[in-house]
């Protein structure tokens, strides 16, 4: 399991809920949500390799996020794999 120390967020989506990059990890993506003061994790997914899917994984975690937005993540994500939006 993966220490919750090592855990940092990146990518702040709102006041309870980040993003966090695991640059080695096969699911190197995660959004992670803090629920009553703790943190939980949402989902994952590879980036990497599946970052056309990103729209709609974030979608179905966050219904009330717009493309706009999206697309904002992705440039601030993208950097971190060395990809380009």
């Amino acid at each position: 399991m993966l220490d919750q120390s090592e855990v940092k967020p990146v990518v702040a989506l709102d006041d309870q809920r980040y993003i966090t990059l695991l640059p080695d990890a096969e699911y190197n993506l995660e959004v992670w949500e803090n629920q009553d003061g703790r943190p939980h994790r949402m989902g994952r997914m590879d980036y990497k390799f599946h970052r056309d899917t990103f729209a709609g994984f974030i979608y179905r975690l966050m219904p009330t996020i717009n493309l706009v937005q999206i697309h904002d993540l992705q440039k601030q994500i993208n950097p971190y794999f060395d990809l380009e939006v």
